[in-house]
C-alpha cells in the first residue's frame, strides 16, 4: 500500500469519547504530514473527494455511514472504535496512537468485505436504489403485527415468510441485526448473503445461507388482515417505505469495501475478545 498523504476523518459528534480520540488522531495524522479532511457523520455529508484512506472514530454506524460515502471512490477505511463493541473496528485508539506512522507509512493491511446492493421494485419498474450495505438490509413493520414476505432465489420459490419481518446480511453484517436474530456468524471473506428471519410464527424457519452469485427477490404480502406499513431499512441508517406489491431485490455489490487493519489482525481473536467467547 502507498504512503498516506490525504485521509478522511470520519467521527461521531454526539460521543464525547469520540470527539475526544477523534481530536487526538487529527493532531497525530497533521504530525506526520497528512493532509486530513473532518466530516461528521450527524451533518449532511458535502461532496467527497478523492483521498488516499479515511478513518472513522466511532461505533459501528460511523464505519457504516462511512462505507456507504467512500464505496464509490475505492477509498479503504480504518475503524477506531470509540462506541461499544465495535465489531467494524479493527484497531482501538491507543494501540492506533502508537502505530500512526505506520499507518502513514500505508504499513496496515487491506481487507475486502462484500456489500449488499439492494433496490425496490414496483410494478416492474425500479423505484429506488440500488443503494450499497455493508451489514444488512431489514423489512419491518411499525406496528407490532406479523405480516407476510415472500422470498424467491434464482428465480425459484424459496419460502414463504410469516413474522416480524426479514434480515438479509452480508458475512460482516452477521454479527449485528441478525446474531441477535439467531442468526449464525459467518467469516467475512466468504461471498454470501445471510437470509434471517425475525420472530417467525412456526418453528420450522431457520435462517439460511445463500450464495452471493444468485439473485434474491423479497415480495411484500403485507397482513394477513389486510396492508400495513412496511419499511425497508439498510445498515439501520437508511429507510424506505414498502407498499404491498413492491419486490425488494438484493444482489452482491459491484465493489468490494477495502478495511484497513493492521498486520497480524485476526478476525478469531476480535471474535474472542468482543464475545468473550471460551470464557466459563
Amino acid at each position: 500500500m502507498k504512503k498516506i498523504k490525504s485521509v478522511l476523518l470520519f467521527y461521531n459528534s454526539r460521543s464525547r469519547k469520540a470527539l475526544k480520540y477523534a481530536a487526538s488522531i487529527q493532531r497525530s495524522l497533521a504530525a506526520g504530514g497528512a493532509k486530513i479532511l473532518k466530516l461528521c457523520v450527524n451533518d449532511p455529508c458535502r461532496e467527497i473527494g478523492r483521498a488516499d484512506a479515511a478513518v472513522a472514530v466511532g461505533g459501528d454506524g460511523t464505519v457504516l455511514y462511512a462505507a456507504r460515502h467512500v464505496i464509490k471512490r475505492g477509498i479503504p477505511v480504518l475503524g477506531i472504535n470509540a462506541g461499544g463493541l465495535g465489531f467494524l473496528s479493527s484497531i482501538e485508539q491507543k494501540e492506533f496512537m502508537k502505530n500512526s506512522a505506520l499507518f502513514l507509512s500505508g504499513g496496515f493491511t487491506r481487507i475486502k468485505r462484500s456489500l449488499l446492493s439492494v433496490s425496490v421494485m414496483r410494478g416492474g419498474k425500479t423505484v429506488s436504489g440500488p443503494f450499497p450495505a455493508l451489514n444488512d438490509c431489514v423489512i419491518r413493520s411499525p406496528e407490532a403485527r406479523a405480516f407476510v414476505l415472500q422470498a424467491s432465489y434464482g428465480g425459484q420459490f424459496l419460502s414463504e415468510y410469516f413474522g416480524d419481518g426479514l434480515i438479509v446480511s452480508t458475512p460482516s453484517g452477521s454479527t449485528a441485526y441478525s446474531l441477535a436474530a439467531s442468526g449464525p456468524i459467518i467469516m467475512p471473506d466468504l461471498e454470501v448473503f445471510l437470509l434471517s428471519p425475525i420472530c417467525p410464527h412456526t418453528l420450522t424457519h431457520r435462517p439460511i445461507v445463500l450464495s452471493a452469485l444468485g439473485e434474491l427477490r423479497v415480495a411484500v404480502q403485507g397482513g394477513r388482515s389486510g396492508p400495513q406499513p412496511l419499511t425497508l431499512s439498510l445498515d439501520g441508517q437508511e429507510n424506505f417505505r414498502l407498499e404491498p406489491g413492491d419486490e425488494v431485490v438484493v444482489r452482491r455489490y459491484p465493489r468490494s469495501f477495502q478495511m484497513l487493519a493492521p498486520r497480524g489482525f485476526s478476525y478469531f481473536d476480535m471474535l474472542r475478545r468482543k464475545l468473550s467467547w471460551g470464557e466459563r
